[in-house]
């Protein structure tokens, strides 16, 4: 018959038959297989162009497509052999199999696309090369072509294995993947109903193709293109859909495997993007993660990796939860969700066994608490703060001390909950903390719950100085101040500052002869003017690169200045460091007049042999302190508000006024040349000038 495929040609063509016992029969099967290509290339033309000839009988075009389905499971079976790979890649194999699979578009060849499926992953094995052959040759859009139409499980899985071996670690097949909505595809899968509840029967094999396609959908989102079409309400809803169902009672250690490819999607898809955050919640597909937290584990007997795997994409699922309630667009609707709000609060009371609940409920509280309202509403009327109080004081894990304070923290902003939070134990609770280097993130935390706290509040800034019993070791202030101290850390130590100069705001607030809870102001003043606070807020003038950091750091000084209690000369530690030359020198009860005569200048510190050039070099050298603040009076109005020049000089004007002898000398020289300087130039501020006059009186 003429389209015979053993007389093809007068015989060019060998038998196909033929070639396979050859290859059955030789010792060498792969050479044998790369020396026969042509005329296995020329056999599989032979059969394709009687396929395609509409005048070939129905007999014949099955038996060429009997031969195909021979040849080409071969070839997927050779593929697979490193030695033979890239010559059938090479051989125009790819081509073949490709128009194959259009042929067979429009018939009922069911195994013809699994056995090309086959060869098609197994051609990109390792071989860039053979991904791009694949790609040239229109396979991609061929097999995206069959997925969406769901011939069969087996055809299915396939085609999701060539788009996982085509696409890994090379975009091109990925961005052709997305171009022609293969995502859109490959969620349908990921539907339970469509694929692993379709086929129960065969559960192995749907297992198999659903966790192929979320591998697949992985490598997708490694785009920003496929990231960005992920983010649809129906992929995400296939998602989580398959993340429930995947850890159901009776969930298997392969569909562990699935879970770890759901929640890491997610995680990719959801951490960054409020516009899935919003899907979530908006399509109550929020429920979904919250039940795989609280509710699945891992199948019974499972070994030791899939325990893991299982803890990790709980941990995962987490980020998830949590990341979804910092989203300011979903604040109001899961605050107002009173069935997700009390399962948070319900968390808190599981005790540290659930500390993972504990934990996730703790960050999302605190995500929650981002306005006054919510913040009030879950101090006051919810009674959140005991709860948390009890996790931070239960709890020895530092990751849930962590979410417990940084709740608190948010809670602590509102000054309506000051008092409350300040009186449930909180900073007792929590100075210990201030200890823990290993984990700066707890410090600058707790750090930031002393600092809420005691802004514009007395009775929280007494418990911070004093401590709450007698019995602490320890005083939080204490505890700040050695912190503050040794930290490297410019964030905590800034942050630390702000508390000294609200402790200080708040005691200068009263009167020095006012007692709170049976001790004097003017005590509580004098633990606060000392070296020890001095020091951090003069560093923070000196370092910070931000004028309200230095404002603050202004305003403390000037109040220390003018303390009462601490009298003048050498008693005053503000004073004294403002006419310090050494920027971190520290000066204890015990220092020498010898050893800090170039740090502080005064009648008693300046030795009575010391010759007149000793003398004028150190009224010659200006403190790093002064030196900052000569600097911002100095500098261009637009780096320091008119305002913050006007407390710089208050500050000098009251160290003027407290200094004598000595130090009011080392002041003039210091400061009377520029002051003198910058009232010569015309166009100052009324209320700057008149400030730098009255310097200017105080030192003449």
């Amino acid at each position: 018959m003429a389209d015979d495929l053993s007389n093809h040609s007068n015989g060019v063509v060998p038998n196909l038959e033929e070639l396979f016992k050859q290859l059955n029969t030789s010792n060498d099967p792969d050479n044998e297989l790369i020396q026969s290509l042509p005329s296995l290339i020329a056999g599989l033309e032979s059969c394709k162009n009687i396929i395609s000839n509409q005048s070939s009988t129905s007999e014949n075009k099955s038996n060429a497509w009997s031969k195909v389905l021979k040849t080409i499971e071969m070839i997927a079976n050779f593929a697979k052999n490193d030695i033979s790979r890239d010559p059938l890649g090479a051989s125009g194999a790819v081509d073949l199999i490709v128009q194959f699979m259009q042929l067979n578009d429009s018939q009922s060849y069911d195994s013809i696309d699994y056995q090309c499926f086959r060869a098609l992953a197994n051609f990109c094995i390792n071989s860039d090369v053979n991904r791009q052959r694949i790609l040239d040759s229109g396979g991609i859009n061929s097999v995206l072509v069959c997925l969406k139409k769901q011939k069969n499980l087996e055809s299915i899985r396939g085609a999701c294995a060539v788009l996982l071996n085509a696409g890994l670690q090379y975009d091109r097949v990925n961005s052709e993947i997305i171009k022609l909505d293969g995502i859109i595809a490959l969620s349908n899968l990921l539907e339970p109903k469509n694929i692993l509840k379709k086929y129960v029967e065969n559960i192995d094999i749907a297992r198999t193709t659903v966790y192929f396609a979320t591998r697949v959908l992985l490598n997708l989102i490694g785009i920003d293109e496929g990231k960005s079409k992920c983010a649809t309400t129906e992929v995400i809803t296939a998602l989580t859909h398959l993340l429930s169902y995947a850890s159901s009672d009776n969930a298997t250690n392969e569909d562990v495997d699935i879970i770890e490819y759901v929640v890491e999607i997610l995680e990719s898809i959801a951490i960054d993007s409020d516009e899935v955050q919003q899907i979530l919640v908006k399509d109550k597909l929020f429920y979904s993660l919250l039940d795989f937290l609280e509710h699945s584990k891992p199948p019974e007997g499972c070994n030791q990796r899939i325990d893991k795997i299982y803890g990790e994409s709980k941990a995962t699922a987490l980020k998830v939860i949590v990341s979804t309630t910092m989203s300011d667009k979903n604040m109001d609707p899961l605050f107002d969700d009173t069935i997700i709000l009390n399962r948070l609060l319900n968390w808190l009371e599981l005790g540290p066994e659930r500390d993972d609940l504990q934990m996730c409920a703790a960050l999302s509280l605190g995500n929650l608490a981002r306005s006054d309202t919510h913040c009030i509403k879950l101090v006051h009327d919810i009674h959140i703060v005991e709860p948390l109080a009890n996790v931070l004081k239960t709890s020895s894990n530092v990751k849930v001390q962590h979410a417990a304070i940084s709740a608190l923290k948010n809670l602590s902003i509102a000054a309506e909950n000051k008092d409350i939070i300040g009186s449930s134990g909180i900073i007792g609770a929590t100075s210990p903390l201030l200890e823990k280097d290993t984990v700066q993130p707890v410090q600058f935390v707790v750090v930031g719950i002393f600092k809420h706290l005691s802004s514009q509040n007395v009775k929280n800034s007494l418990k911070i100085i004093l401590g709450e019993n007698k019995n602490d070791v320890e005083r939080p202030l204490t505890r700040l101040l050695n912190l503050i101290k040794r930290t490297d850390d410019l964030p905590i130590r800034s942050e630390g500052t702000r508390i000294l100069v609200n402790l200080v705001k708040n005691m200068w607030v009263e009167k020095s002869h006012t007692v709170l809870e049976g001790t004097p102001v003017s005590s509580l003043r004098s633990e606060l003017n000392r070296q020890e606070v001095v020091l951090p807020l003069a560093n923070m003038i000196i370092e910070s690169k931000y004028p309200i950091l230095q404002n603050e750091g202004i305003i403390a000084l000037t109040l220390l200045i003018m303390d009462d209690s601490a009298g003048s000369g050498d008693s005053n530690p503000a004073l004294n460091i403002l006419s310090s030359t050494n920027e971190r020198e520290e000066i204890g009860d015990n220092t020498t007049s010898q050893s800090i005569v170039h740090s502080v200048v005064n009648d008693e510190m300046i030795p009575s042999n010391s010759s007149t050039v000793a003398t004028q070099q150190e009224h010659s050298s200006i403190s790093p302190l002064l030196k900052s603040l000569l600097d911002m009076i100095s500098s261009e109005r637009d780096k320091y508000a008119d305002e913050i020049k006007c407390n710089v000089c208050l500050l000098l004007e009251k160290s003027v006024k407290a200094s004598c002898g000595t130090r009011k000398q080392y002041l003039k020289e210091s400061i009377l040349p520029p002051l003198t300087s910058l009232l010569e130039q015309n166009q100052l501020p009324d209320k700057f000038k008149s400030a730098i006059e009255r310097i200017i009186k105080c030192l003449n």
